[in-house]
């Protein structure tokens, strides 16, 4: 594996590349361009904030800022969503340039991750710019902001480049994924606190709901922008133990995608 990550260094420049290509080619042509980026969380906000926030009266008196609550949830999700989307498609959707030259594949997978990535950050610029105008008090929490995003992006790679192999010999992977998303938005603490788990589910259940790793890097999230208390219902869930879990399950999946990537690599020609 130490082969391949040298290699993969060597390539730093092409992967650098085809990212801001992605990044680029994402709004060709497009009047608004990068605002893009930026309209749309804004409009799953507005449309959240009244279903949930008004209609159904989600939010509480623990919690005053509720808008500012859904988009710190709502930003690192789109982040995961479309990186693992456009990742697990990479190979198929690049199948004439793999049969052309020779490069890394994976760095067809990763450039699209660090291109949701870089839309990610820029999101994330304009809510605190927000939160600093509405006054919404931040912590030091903020400070571990990249170690956050590291995680996340770690997470991500490894399901990317596990689920990129699959979709090469089975294209139902793709399918599938979008199915996955739309349960496991629901299934994260986004919309709702992580209380309403302890305060409707049984013991048994709340643990089982607690194996999601993305439950553990959004409340992370919603802990270093939003911040969330760690005190109160919802001490349990900051549970350092389920940090450390996730630490682990997220190098653990990186090395396992990244060798099951390089274990079928020489098959992937023949199957796209």
């Amino acid at each position: 594996m130490k082969e391949k990550l040298r290699r993969l260094f060597e390539y730093r420049e092409l992967l650098f590349n085809l990212t801001r290509k992605e990044v680029k080619v994402k709004y060709k042509n497009s009047f608004l361009g990068f605002i893009w980026s930026l309209v749309t969380p804004l409009m799953m906000l507005v449309v959240y904030y009244v279903a949930f926030g008004i209609i159904f009266k989600m939010q509480r008196a623990d919690m005053q800022y509720y808008a500012f609550y859904l988009m710190a949830g709502i930003l690192p999700w789109n982040f995961m969503a479309i990186g693992l989307m456009m990742g697990v498609g990479s190979l198929v959707g690049n199948a004439n340039l793999m049969k052309k030259v020779y490069f890394p594949r994976e760095t067809l997978t990763l450039s699209y991750i660090g291109s949701a990535a870089f839309h990610f950050l820029l999101q994330e610029m304009v809510l605190i710019i927000f939160m600093l105008i509405f006054q919404v008090p931040m912590t030091w929490w903020i400070f571990a902001f990249p170690l956050v995003l590291l995680l996340q992006m770690t997470f991500v790679a490894g399901l990317s480049l596990l689920l990129a192999t699959l979709n090469v010999f089975y294209r139902d992977v793709m399918h599938f994924t979008e199915i996955l998303l739309m349960a496991w938005f629901w299934m994260t603490p986004i919309i709702y606190p992580i209380s309403f788990i302890s305060d409707n589910l049984p013991a048994w259940a709340a643990k089982l709901y607690m194996l999601n790793p993305m439950t553990h890097i959004i409340l992370l999230w919603q802990r270093i922008v939003y911040n969330s208390p760690v005190n109160g219902p919802a001490a349990y869930y900051w549970s350092p133990w389920g940090l450390l879990g996730t630490v682990v399950f997220s190098i653990a999946l990186l090395v396992i995608g990244y060798n099951t990537f390089h274990r079928l690599e020489g098959r992937f020609v023949e199957f796209i």
